[in-house]
């Protein structure tokens, strides 16, 4: 059978079919087409949802929690608990805002600044916050004298005016003195009701070392020792609180940078607070962390290697010459620190008001440094003894130092110290070292008192005998404290000017690199602003964290 010819037919009688079909059914009307607009249909949106609690790591803890005697990385901690009456406005360097003041004004002599406070606020124990509160802030840092006390030589006095009015009277005009205000260190305000805890008149100090009552957002909980810090929000606080807020906050103390670097990358923390170098860079390439870094020529942050100019071989200009010309700076800057930093031109960053790139910078050549070993008479074998705080940046420094001045016949022996220790360890110079790894980051905008900062740290200031100092000149004191006392910005630098140029001739230190700091973040963490002068803290009341 030809089942071809059979399928053929079979298909053709099919086709006829369906046109019959087809024909018969009646047509339907037409739709006719509007050329109008159509509604856009509303697509429906999930609303994000938020995670409350932050958890970070940080690899430095408190050394205590007391406002008006902090002067290092505990601010972590600390910014988060108390409030001034000025702060940074979003990331700028100079441009303020109202915090617990709602404006101020300067009397037309430039002696008195008067602050109107913001009404309605209560510390984290129902007291209220009001101009005797100030007043006792300021009065207690300044008795106390320690931390960021001595930044405010200038202010005479500070009077209550009204309940919510303050005078602060200064001895002499000072341009800077809202920053200093606005600043992290010293000037956050403290509930006067801390005073029920005073122990022979120790205006509550101790009391204060691991407890904490402010105006802020989040309240201590609890603190483990060398293991946790917890926080958790203060009903009461006067911005008020919605579900985007963060409310809950957990500081791991973690001292390895490795160890934060993992525990970021599998989502346990949200932020790591200062890793080193070599997890920053891996972080950096990892597509589900944010890292957020100081744009290049705007450091107010670096790191020196300081020389005891008062005992032992460094007291001769010469030595310190001498490894100044030895010290691998290009190597530092590219290879070990990877791009993340410049070489400094002396003791001043690259993006702080007075810097000045004319200043003489060394670079290596064992050659000089060899030569002037030898015309110093320095024999081979001479030990030198390093202390340098134990992070990353720090050992880096170090590792580099040891080679080169095992390159040249020294016997290095060295000791990891933590900022208190290292500070208090050189301020006397039967424990002082020989060396000292060291770092410094601005407490306001103005070179001139970063540079007073570092003396009064490291040099010749912290109540030191003259016989302690690690290094000293008068005339350098002198025009340093001319400068400070000038309040037309263009003389002002020109006289820190000649200051950094004899700091620089008398080679206290090596200037080593100028570094930008570097902050990483999971992706689902927001509203986080880098600030320089509130470096390595966070502004988490007005961050928040949205669920993957």
């Amino acid at each position: 059978m030809n089942t071809n010819k059979l399928f053929y037919k079979i298909t053709i009688l099919f086709v006829l079919l369906v046109m019959f079909m087809t024909a018969c059914t009646p047509k339907p009307e037409s739709t006719p087409v509007s050329t109008e607009a159509q509604p856009t249909a509303v697509v429906a949106t999930q609303a994000p949802e938020y995670i409350d609690t932050f958890t970070f790591a940080t690899s430095q803890e408190p050394t205590l929690l007391d406002p008006a005697i902090v002067y290092d990385g505990s601010d972590r901690i600390t910014r988060l608990i108390y409030e001034s009456l000025l702060n940074y406005k979003g990331s700028s360097v100079s441009e303020l805002e109202p915090a617990l003041a709602t404006g101020y004004t300067v009397s037309d002599d430039g002696l008195t600044y008067t602050f109107t406070l913001r009404q309605g606020v209560t510390f984290q124990d129902g007291t209220a916050f009001n101009a005797d509160a100030v007043k006792f802030s300021f009065d207690r840092m300044i008795t106390i004298g320690k931390g960021f006390a001595w930044a405010f030589w200038m202010l005479k006095e500070v009077n209550v005016v009204d309940e919510f009015t303050v005078d602060f009277v200064l001895t002499q005009q000072f341009p800077f003195f809202p920053t200093l205000i606005a600043n992290r260190y010293g000037s956050p305000i403290v509930s006067p009701s801390i005073m029920q805890h005073e122990v022979d008149g120790d205006l509550a100090e101790t009391w204060m070392q691991d407890h904490a009552i402010g105006t802020g957002p989040y309240m201590l909980t609890k603190w483990d020792r060398s293991q946790s810090i917890v926080l958790d929000y203060y009903p009461g606080y006067w911005r008020g609180w919605t579900d985007k807020n963060i409310k809950h906050v957990i500081a791991l103390l973690i001292p390895e940078s490795s160890t934060m670097r993992q525990m970021l990358e599998r989502g346990e923390i949200l932020s790591a607070n200062y890793p080193g170098v070599d997890d920053t860079i891996t972080l950096m390439n990892n597509s589900e962390i944010t890292v957020v870094q100081a744009p290049e020529n705007s450091s107010n942050f670096n790191w020196f290697i300081l020389f005891n100019t008062q005992k032992g071989i460094f007291q001769d200009v010469k030595v310190r010459e001498a490894i100044s010309w030895a010290f691998p700076y290009e190597n530092i800057v590219n290879v070990a620190f990877k791009g993340q930093s410049n070489q400094s031109f002396g003791p001043l960053p690259d993006g702080e008001p007075g810097f000045a790139s004319d200043l003489f910078q060394y670079h290596q050549d064992m050659e000089k440094a060899r030569q002037l070993l030898a015309e110093a008479g320095i024999q081979p074998g001479t030990e030198i003894k390093v202390t340098y705080g134990s992070h990353d940046w720090g050992i880096k420094l170090l590792d580099a130092l040891t080679v080169t001045l095992s390159d040249l016949g020294f016997k290095v022996t060295s000791e990891a110290l933590g900022w208190s220790a290292m500070t208090e360890n050189m301020a006397n110079q039967e424990t002082a070292p020989d060396i000292v790894i060291a770092d410094w980051w601005d407490d306001y905008p103005d070179g001139v008192g970063y540079i007073q900062g570092v003396a009064g740290q490291f040099w010749w200031g912290g109540g030191r005998e003259e016989k302690d100092y690690f290094y000293y000149n008068q005339e350098v004191v002198d025009l340093l404290n001319q400068a400070d006392a000038e309040v037309d910005l263009t003389r002002r630098y020109e006289v820190l000017h000649q200051a950094q140029e004899l700091i620089i001739a008398d080679i206290p230190a090596i200037w080593a690199f100028d570094y930008y700091a570097a902050i990483p973040f999971l992706n689902n963490v927001k509203g986080y602003v880098f600030n320089s002068h509130y470096i390595y803290t966070f502004n988490l009341y007005d961050m928040w964290v949205e669920k993957p």
